[in-house]
C-alpha cells in the first residue's frame, strides 16, 4: 500500500474514532461532576498516604483470595474446572507478580481442557504478551504475538490483539527514553491504535482510551476531558478500568496546562492502584515527580520508594529503570533536607550566642575606646602642663597632631583586624554551640519531649539573629569602606557588575569579596561565615572572577579597596 492511500486510511479511522466520542458525549454520556473536584489536593494527598498505610490489608485480602484459589487448584480434578479456576488466578496475578501470573498462562495453554480450543489458546497467548510486556520483557511479548494465529480471531480477540500490540509498542517508546527507537515505537503505537479504534465497539475502555488522545491531537481537549470523566464515573475506585482512566485524564490534564486537576487525577488513580493491590502501576511515580517539584521532599522520597517496591514485587523491569530515575535525585534531596532540619535546630543555639558575641565585642570596642580617650586626656593635661610658652605650645601641638594621625592609622588597622578576629570568631562560636545543641537534640529525642522539640525547630529566633547580624556586617564594612561596592564593580567588565535590590546594602557575593577585603581569604572560613557550602564559596569565587577586568590578579586588588 502506497503512503498516499495508507494516509487516506488513517485518516478515514481517525475521524471515525473521534466522531464515535462525540456521538457518546451527544447522547448524554458527558456528565459535569465528579467527586474528584469536592477534595483539595492536600486532602487527596492525605488520601494517598491513609490508603498507603491499609495498604497491608488490601494486600492480605488479595493473597487470602489467592490461597483459596490455590487450594481450590489443588485438589480439583475435573479438567473441564480447572481452566477456570487458572483463569481467575491469572487475573488476580496479572498486575501483582508477573512471573506468578505467566507460569498460570503456561498452565493454562498446558490444560487438556482447552488443548482443541483455538480461540482460547489465542486468548492466553495474547495475555502472556501482554503481562510479558508489562514486565518489561519486549521481545518474548512480540515474539509471542507473532505466534497468535490470526484465523482464530474473532472481532473480540482482534481487538485485544491490536491493543496489546498497542500496549507493547507503547511500553518501548516509554522505555527508549525519547531516543531514535522512542520515534520508531511510537509510530508503531500509532499503527495499532488506529486498528483499535476500527474494531472497538463504542463506550469500551479500548475505545475511549483510543479515542480520548485523538481528541487532543485534532484541538478538542474538552472533549477529551468531558468522554474519560463521563466514563470513569461508571468504574469504582480499585478496579483497573478506573486506575488507567483517571491516569489518562490526569495526562490530558497535563497536555493542556490544567497542572491542579493534573495532581487531582494522579491521586485518585493512586489511591485506586492501592485499593486493587496494584504493583504494576505509574501513577505513584509520576505523583512522586510532582511532589518532589513541589518541594515537599519527605512525601516524594516514600512515594518514589513505594514505586519502586511495586515494581520490584512485581518484577517490572521498566518501571524500575523509570523510578531508578529519580530514585537518587529524590534520596539525596531528602537527605540533605534531613541534615538541613538538624543543621536548624543546632544553629537556634548559635544564635543565643550570636547575640552574646556581639553584646561582648561591643562592649570591648567601647572599653577600648574609653581608655584610648583617657590616654588622650592624660596626654593633654601633661602637654597643657609643660608648656609654658607660645614657641612650645605650637610644638607640642604639632607633636599632638602627629600622634592623633599615628593614632588614625592604627585605628583603621585595628578595625580591619577586629572585624577579621570578630567574624571568626563567631563562626568558631556558632560552630562550637552547633555541636552542643545536637548533643541536646538527641537527650530531647530520647526522653520524647515533644513540646521541647518543637521549641527547637523553630527557625524564627536563628533567622532574625543573622539577618541583623548580616545587616551590621553589611553596616560595619560600608563604614569602613564607604566606596567598597563602586570600587568592587570597577574592578569588573561595565556589562557583568553586580547590582543590588532595593534596599540591599550588600548580597552575599559582596559579602565574600567583603570578607576577603577584611583578609579572611580561606573559602572554609567563609563558608562558615556565611553558612553555605565550601562549593558554593568556590562558585562564586569563580564565577565573579571570569567577570573581572583582570581575572588573575582580582582578588588581590580586592584587597586593596580602601
Amino acid at each position: 500500500m502506497n503512503t498516499f492511500a495508507y494516509g487516506i486510511i488513517r485518516r478515514t479511522r481517525l475521524r471515525l474514532l473521534v466522531w464515535g466520542a462525540l456521538a457518546l458525549l451527544a447522547t448524554g454520556a458527558c456528565n459535569k461532576g465528579s467527586g474528584a473536584d469536592s477534595s483539595s489536593l492536600e486532602e487527596l494527598y492525605d488520601s494517598v498516604d491513609a490508603e498507603m498505610l491499609r495498604s497491608e490489608i488490601y494486600q492480605n485480602q488479595k493473597e487470602a483470595r489467592i490461597a483459596i484459589l490455590r487450594e481450590e487448584l489443588a485438589h480439583e480434578n475435573d479438567e473441564h474446572i480447572v481452566p477456570a479456576i487458572l483463569d481467575r488466578l491469572i487475573g488476580e496475578y496479572e498486575s501483582y507478580v508477573s512471573d506468578s501470573a505467566l507460569y498460570y498462562v503456561n498452565r493454562s495453554l498446558q490444560a487438556p481442557a482447552n488443548a482443541d480450543k483455538p480461540h482460547t489458546r489465542a486468548s492466553l497467548l495474547i495475555r502472556k504478551a501482554d503481562i510479558s510486556s508489562h514486565a518489561g520483557l519486549f521481545a518474548d511479548a512480540i515474539a509471542i504475538m507473532e505466534s497468535v494465529p490470526r484465523e482464530h480471531l474473532d472481532s473480540t480477540l482482534l481487538e485485544q490483539y491490536y491493543s496489546t500490540y498497542c500496549g507493547i509498542y507503547q511500553y518501548q517508546s516509554e522505555y527508549a527514553n525519547e531516543s531514535e527507537f522512542s520515534e520508531v515505537y511510537e509510530r508503531q503505537r500509532a499503527l495499532y491504535s488506529d486498528s483499535v479504534a476500527m474494531v472497538a465497539a463504542p463506550g469500551s475502555l479500548n475505545h475511549i482510551i483510543t479515542a480520548a488522545p485523538e481528541l487532543i491531537r485534532v484541538g478538542m481537549p474538552d472533549s477529551a476531558v468531558n468522554l474519560l470523566r463521563s466514563h470513569l464515573d461508571e468504574y469504582t475506585s480499585g478496579t483497573r478500568p478506573y486506575s488507567i482512566l483517571a491516569s489518562i485524564l490526569a495526562n490530558v490534564y497535563k497536555n493542556i496546562g490544567e497542572t491542579e486537576n493534573y495532581k487531582r487525577y494522579l491521586a485518585l488513580s493512586t489511591i485506586s492502584d492501592i485499593r486493587g493491590v496494584v504493583k504494576e502501576n505509574m501513577a505513584v511515580r509520576e505523583l512522586s515527580t510532582v511532589i518532589f517539584e513541589e518541594g515537599d521532599i519527605e512525601r516524594a522520597n516514600r512515594y518514589l520508594k513505594q514505586s519502586f517496591a511495586d515494581a520490584n514485587f512485581f518484577a517490572a523491569r521498566m518501571r524500575n529503570a523509570q523510578s531508578g530515575r529519580m530514585l537518587p535525585i529524590i534520596d539525596e534531596a531528602y537527605s540533605a533536607s534531613q541534615n538541613k532540619m538538624q543543621r536548624e535546630l543546632r544553629r537556634q543555639m548559635g544564635a543565643i550566642s550570636l547575640l552574646v558575641v556581639i553584646l561582648a565585642l561591643a562592649l570591648i570596642l567601647i572599653l577600648k575606646q574609653v581608655r584610648a580617650a583617657r590616654r588622650a586626656g592624660a596626654k593633654l593635661s601633661q602637654r597643657n602642663e609643660e608648656l609654658s610658652d607660645l614657641s612650645e605650645q605650637l610644638r607640642e601641638a604639632n607633636r599632638a597632631l602627629a600622634s592623633m594621625n599615628d593614632e588614625l592609622k592604627e585605628s583603621n588597622t585595628i578595625k580591619e583586624e577586629y572585624a577579621a578576629m570578630f567574624m571568626e570568631y563567631c563562626s568558631s562560636t556558632i560552630s562550637t554551640l552547633q555541636q552542643y545543641h545536637q548533643s541536646l537534640r538527641v537527650l530531647a529525642a530520647q526522653s520524647s519531649r515533644t513540646a521541647l522539640n518543637k521549641k527547637l525547630e523553630s527557625s524564627e529566633m536563628i533567622d532574625t539573629a543573622l539577618r541583623d547580624f548580616y545587616s551590621r556586617f553589611d553596616e560595619a564594612i560600608l563604614n569602613i569602606y564607604p566606596s567598597f561596592v563602586e570600587k568592587f564593580n570597577s574592578l569588573l567588565k561595565p556589562d557583568c557588575r553586580t547590582v543590588l535590590k532595593s534596599g540591599e546594602l550588600l548580597n552575599t557575593e559582596l559579602r565574600v569579596f567583603a570578607l576577603i577585603r577584611i583578609g579572611i581569604t580561606d573559602s572554609a572560613k567563609i563558608a562558615g561565615f556565611l553558612r553555605c557550602s565550601i562549593t558554593t564559596v568556590y562558585t562564586y569565587r569563580s564565577k565573579v572572577r571570569r567577570r573581572a577586568l583582570r581575572p588573575e590578579s582580582f582578588e588581590n586588588e580586592v584587597m586593596t579597596i580602601g
